[in-house]
């Protein structure tokens, strides 16, 4: 028997592990002619501190995947239901032609070997709907 190895490229294994973590989701995807992806995924809940409670989160994979960070990641532009602001680390900016909120945070450790986009992107959700 002979094995065929996967040739898919990293990005594509990326996007097939995202599929898979937001299987509840719509993960969009759309491929540049430099290699990277603009994903968004529609419809994450991001806490009921927020309106509204459910958006959209999207971000870049950059062709150089997996030695590069997904940074930054991006939602909807939702507000706090407190009327509070954001705070630091989030700014309000466009992204793909829409308004939204940029997260910034950064994996200063990121290592290709043990990070990846499906696990990024549920730490920052994670983050912000502990905000």
């Amino acid at each position: 028997m002979t094995i065929t190895p996967d040739l898919r490229s990293p990005v594509d294994r990326a996007i097939q592990e995202l599929q898979k973590q937001f299987s509840d989701a719509e993960v969009s995807v759309r491929r540049e002619a430099s290699g990277d992806a603009v994903v968004n995924i529609d419809l994450v809940a991001v806490g009921d501190q927020y309106e509204p409670d459910t958006t959209w989160l999207g971000f870049r994979i950059s062709a150089t995947y997996p030695s590069a960070d997904i940074y930054p990641l991006h939602v909807g532009a939702v507000v706090r239901r407190d009327g509070t602001g954001h705070g630091e680390g989030i700014q309000s900016v466009e992204w793909d032609g829409r308004p939204a909120l940029q997260l910034s945070r950064r994996s200063r450790g990121w290592n290709p070997r043990r990070d990846t986009a499906a696990i990024k992107a549920e730490k920052v959700l994670a983050w912000f709907r502990g905000l």
